[in-house]
């Protein structure tokens, strides 16, 4: 049973560990011959490699492995992680787990992504996947449009602290709890926008819905209610996938998703140009106030001042550069249902 002291500490989610320790604790976490032992070791051996070569290189293992490790054994997906399906189930949540346990800068979340660049090179694999949240086979193509990418990323998300939880810090495991939990927070969101640039999402039609709903429900809401690591987020988003977002957003009219799970409709009706424009709008607000030294209107630990004002600051100017028009002309019209239902 909790003790009193217990049940007052602030909630704290998932904290960021770094990706030795997770991926090590993945090796070590199964039976001998274990598939994610066996995924996490080869990774590890591949974020520790410099030779030029190794991403193309580690592609081409674990395109193998899978022959190697399942095709003798099992044979379609029956209620367990086989098939297809369990393979790459177990190859996201070992790979995810790792990459998001990186700091948000670290070159080794780079790594990642040029590994999965270089799957994306090899031979396809047409077969049909098992989608649980959908409860359906999906037809996909391996390793180019794959649905389970999205869906496992999201799985890796950490969670966040709200800011009632960081008000209420009583103590220096509480600190570096929170400390952690908002580093693992950053990266996860540094990680996704990566992957987002890179196409590896593409397969998730209401990738964008999500993107706008969380950036919209972040920086378009009463900043009292928010942090400054989920305007870093917000920053990271803009300043990685940015140009993504922007192609398919703004310049392109997005084609509406019907689904449970895509409640935010700002990109509808031919609003993108509308919802960029605001987005940039606020972060010159953001912006501004923290270059003057001011009260930005969310929690601020003012060790973070600096490295959140370059980041907003770079983010603000890239929306202008993509789209400068917006700028010099009168603001557009409202958007239609901005933030999520």
């Amino acid at each position: 049973m909790a003790t009193s002291a217990q049940s007052e500490r602030p909630y704290i989610p998932e904290p960021l560990r770094g990706w030795l320790p997770v991926v090590d604790d993945l090796i070590r976490g199964g039976p001998e011959g274990d598939f994610e032992s066996i995924v996490a070791t080869i990774l590890k051996e591949y974020l520790l490699s410099d030779d030029d070569d190794a991403p193309a290189t580690f592609a081409r293992r674990f395109d193998d492995l899978y022959s190697e490790v399942y095709e003798p054994r099992f044979n379609g997906f029956n209620g367990t992680k086989k098939g297809w399906t369990g393979y790459l189930e177990v190859f996201y949540e070992t790979v995810f787990a790792v990459a998001v346990g990186m700091e948000y800068d670290d070159p080794k979340q780079v790594k990642v992504i040029q590994l999965f660049s270089e799957l994306r090179k090899l031979p396809t694999h047409v077969v049909k996947i098992f989608v649980q949240p959908e409860f359906e086979w999906i037809d996909s193509e391996i390793w180019t449009r794959d649905p389970l990418v999205s869906w496992k990323l999201f799985e890796a998300d950490p969670g966040y602290v709200r800011a009632e939880d960081a008000d209420n810090l009583k103590s220096q495991e509480d600190i570096d709890d929170f400390e952690a939990s908002v580093a693992a927070f950053v990266s996860f969101h540094t990680f996704s926008a990566r992957c987002t640039a890179a196409g590896l999402d593409s397969a998730d039609r209401g990738r964008f819905h999500s993107q706008g709903s969380f950036i919209s429900s972040t920086i378009m809401q009463p900043l009292g209610e928010f942090l400054d690591y989920q305007i870093m987020a917000v920053a990271q988003w803009i300043l990685l996938s940015g140009d993504v977002i922007h192609a398919e957003c703004v310049k392109k009219q997005l084609p509406p998703v019907i689904h449970r799970k895509y409640v935010w409709e700002g990109w509808e009706n031919g609003n993108g140009p509308v919802v960029w424009k605001q987005w940039a709008d606020k972060l010159a607000e953001i912006a501004a106030a923290l270059e003057g030294g001011g009260d930005p209107g969310f929690k601020l630990f003012e060790k973070n001042r600096e490295v959140l004002t370059d980041m907003v600051e770079k983010a603000r100017d890239k929306m202008i550069a993509l789209e400068p028009g917006l700028f010099t002309e009168p603001s557009p019209g409202p958007v239609t249902n901005p933030t999520p239902s």
